[in-house]
């Protein structure tokens, strides 16, 4: 194959131009690229703090942010487009999609879940631990108000059961009403009651403005008794030591904010703010997770209750352990339980996945054996096979590909043998057209026009014009049978044969009897020759004439009568021998005067079809012999286009099936 005839042509489309020639060319050739230079200059020189005119930044800002945003969009499609122009890319990211975001999702949504879980049952530790606390210290102050020796005055009775409290928490404080009256106090308790405060007191935590506290209140006739402890490291340690869930701050008006599975704890203040929680030394270095638990909280002014957030952190296998009844380790079994289902899941996941990319290795080398495939058949390299590494549908693709690869440079040889074949048949055709006369035949007293118009590359018809001398002209219209190569050589085998007999011959019945004996007996016997032959002699003013199975001679006087078929008898050349020929043949004679057309012509013209397949006819062809006089004087020339144009009208569209070939000969 000659890779030179793949290569475009010059009216070829031109390849597209590089992206930094299209983005040149669109920042200097457009206004909307000329409109975004000048607002990115503007943006340049507001960021760069030289002085703008008014109004002129905000559009400047506007247009830039459209242009990034387009710039953005465009971008990213040209990265995907390149990115995924691979079918292995598409398939990686579609399993990629369809496999691991889906595991990677419910990894997540269980941890999310545990993580939840794992939070409320710490919370609720957490809360039942404050609970617990709570109602001993409310226990404390029904004891301590029900056993001491009467009301005190200053509350020195109340002295040894606070101390005996202090040993638990250090942090204790208390407060003795007498009727609404403070008697008592020690520490940072509330100097008044709240008039929410039902009889039987209250045991919870309570807020005071930012501050929060465990708070417990117990009235025995007109004494009330407030203890309370801070919501401190101190109250917690039995809890941390128990289940091993540390508290690690509270806030009053303040929300606290807890990163999942880290040690970044926050606190997110009324304004909006946001400080790091400083986490106790001893807690620094403990693996756990850091969460939130809610607790119940109520307002010391009015009585409202709400949920204050407390940050807390929690190791769950030491939670889970600690929290398991006797000696049973829930934690131990839990680790195991999710190792053991994760191994398993993963072994599980694996199989398929492993399954899953070697099916899409297969399926992207066959994809790539056939781009490769298409690069070698755009080259015009038709020779390369694909490998057929399956036996599924994409190996029958691939091997219909290299079907069609052999299909297409059997026909790619076929047409350049048919190139070949029609190169010959054209220089053929230009050979057999020179064997037409080239140069213009001048015998006085005669005007000549010919034309000859083969149905394919080469034709059988044939015409020729003969100087005889002495003011004679021998006129020579004959059709070989059939078309194509076989009617061209016999074709150019005739034209031989006249230019001999005719210098031999004077009369037109012993030239053709002469030719019909020496084609006859060299001629395929499938084949024939019809055939005029006629010798206009100027000087004897007469027109001698045979025809030998031909289409009728046309004949228009000057006398204006209408023309005229003359149609002596014979038979065409080849078709006998000689004796019956001899016989049938005739020759005729007529005067030849001034003004006289004739017109010599094949069936090409006569039996030319439209697209209904109607026959021009012989009637069409004389009407326009007829109109000879009209055309430019009657002009040989003239007859013949107006001849040729009416056959072409008449056909229409409809192809030419057969050789058009006539002479038209005119006495002057």
């Amino acid at each position: 194959m000659d890779p030179a005839r793949f290569a475009p042509s010059p009216g070829a489309t031109a390849p597209a131009p590089r992206r930094r020639d299209r983005l040149r060319a669109f920042f200097t050739g457009t206004w909307k690229g000329r409109v975004v230079l000048a607002a990115l200059a503007v943006v340049l020189l507001e960021v760069a703090g030289l002085p703008l005119p008014a109004g002129l930044t905000a559009p400047a800002w506007l247009v830039t942010a459209v242009f990034l945003t387009w710039a953005c969009v465009r971008g990213g499609r040209w990265v995907l487009r390149r990115l995924l122009w691979r079918i292995r890319s598409k398939m990686l990211l579609s399993y990629l999609f369809i496999a691991v975001v889906p595991v990677v999702l419910l990894f997540l949504f269980f941890a999310i879940a545990g993580f939840l879980g794992l939070t409320l049952v710490a919370s609720y530790v957490v809360a039942t631990h404050i609970e617990r606390v709570g109602q001993e210290l409310r226990v404390a102050a029904r004891s301590t108000l029900v056993s001491s020796p009467g009301p005190a005055a200053d509350g020195r009775a109340l002295l040894p059961h606070v101390r005996a409290l202090r040993v638990e928490h250090p942090a204790l404080s208390y407060a003795l009403f007498r009727e609404g009256t403070v008697v008592a106090r020690e520490g940072a308790p509330p100097a008044t009651l709240p008039a929410w405060l039902k009889p039987e007191g209250f045991a919870g935590v309570a807020r005071d403005g930012e501050d929060s506290w465990l708070r417990v209140a117990w009235r025995v006739g007109p004494d009330t008794l407030v203890l309370q402890v801070p919501l401190d490291e101190a109250l917690f340690a039995s809890l941390r030591d128990r289940t091993g869930v540390r508290v690690l701050s509270i806030g009053g008006a303040e929300s606290v904010e807890a990163e999942a599975g880290g040690k970044g704890v926050h606190v997110k203040t009324g304004e909006g703010r946001s400080r790091p929680i400083a986490l106790p030394p001893e807690a620094e270095g403990d693996f756990g997770l850091n969460s939130v638990a809610l607790v119940e909280r109520t307002r010391w002014d009015n009585g409202e209750q709400g949920l204050a957030p407390l940050a807390i952190r929690f190791n769950p296998p030491v939670m889970l352990k600690r929290l398991s009844p006797g000696t049973l380790d829930l934690g131990d079994i839990f680790v195991k339980i999710l190792v053991g289902v994760g191994i398993s899941f993963v072994i599980l996941y694996i199989v398929p996945l492993v399954l899953g990319l070697l099916l899409a290795r297969s399926i992207t080398r066959s994809v790539h054996d056939l781009s490769r495939g298409t690069v070698h058949l755009r080259q015009g390299d038709f020779g390369h096979p694909i490998p057929v590494r399956s036996r599924d549908q994409l190996g029958d693709l691939a091997d219909s590909f290299n079907t069609m690869a052999r299909s297409v440079e059997d026909l790619l040889r076929e047409q350049a043998e048919k190139q070949r074949l029609e190169e010959e048949l054209r220089i053929a055709r230009q050979i057999q057209m020179s064997l037409l006369p080239q140069d213009s035949v001048s015998v006085p007293g005669l005007e000549l026009s010919a034309a000859c118009i083969p149905a394919a590359e080469v034709g059988g018809d044939y015409y020729d014009l003969l100087p005889l001398g002495d003011g004679r002209l021998g006129v020579v219209v004959a059709d070989v049978s059939g078309k194509g190569t076989s009617a061209a050589l016999y074709m150019a085998e005739l034209k031989g044969l006249m230019l001999s007999l005719s210098r031999i011959h004077e009369s037109p019945y012993r030239l053709l009897c002469e030719a019909n004996r020496i084609l006859a007996a060299n001629m395929d016997a499938r084949s024939f020759v019809t055939m005029t032959y006629a010798v206009a002699d100027t000087r004897a003013g007469v027109l001698r004439y045979a025809r030998a199975g031909h289409n009728p001679l046309l004949r228009l006087g000057a006398d204006g009568a209408p023309p005229q078929a003359l149609t002596p008898p014979g038979l065409g050349l080849g078709m006998d021998r000689g004796e019956r020929f001899d016989q049938v043949l005739e020759e005729r004679e007529l005067p030849l005067h001034p003004g006289d057309t004739y017109l010599f012509f094949t069936d090409g013209l006569s039996e030319a079809m439209n697209a209904d397949g109607d026959l021009f006819g012989e009637a069409r062809l004389a009407a326009v012999l007829a109109r000879a006089p009209a055309l430019d004087g009657g002009a040989p020339e003239a007859l013949r286009e107006e001849v040729l144009r009416e056959v072409r009208l008449f056909a229409g569209g409809a192809p030419q099936h057969d050789d058009m070939t006539m002479v038209v000969l005119k006495v002057v």
